[in-house]
């Protein structure tokens, strides 16, 4: 299921809610600093295959989210100019995955309801 899209009869059908990017990058910062690549890796593995955010999804949202104060760079132990320096989540995105959750819940809620009305 490849960017997240199920093939569903004549429906194409977007099985990640639009706006999860944002939330799941603080959520994966809030484990362990990571880079874009790894970012991207790890969603793959965790939604066992039914997301994988590109490049032009991943670096966009990191770009944004630094901007806002709610990420930030860490220094890189590698040298050159490839090196490649992991992002870490700041205070503020910790404050921002408090109302994540709260909404997880919210949206888990709405999901079951929907689940209820289709199968």
């Amino acid at each position: 299921m490849p960017g997240g899209w199920c093939r569903c009869g004549p429906f194409r059908v977007n099985v990640v809610p639009q706006g999860m990017l944002k939330p799941y990058i603080l959520r994966l910062l809030s484990e362990r600093p990571m880079h874009g690549f790894e970012m991207m890796e790890e969603i793959f593995q965790r939604t066992r295959g039914m997301w994988r955010p590109g490049p032009s999804a991943i670096y966009p949202t990191l770009t944004w989210l630094e901007e806002k104060g709610y990420i930030e760079q860490t220094r890189s132990e590698a040298k050159g100019e490839k090196a490649k320096r992991p992002f870490r989540i700041t205070a503020k995105g910790k404050e921002a995955l408090k109302d994540y959750d709260k909404f997880r819940g919210e949206w888990l809620e709405g999901v079951s309801q929907l689940r209820e009305m289709w199968w």
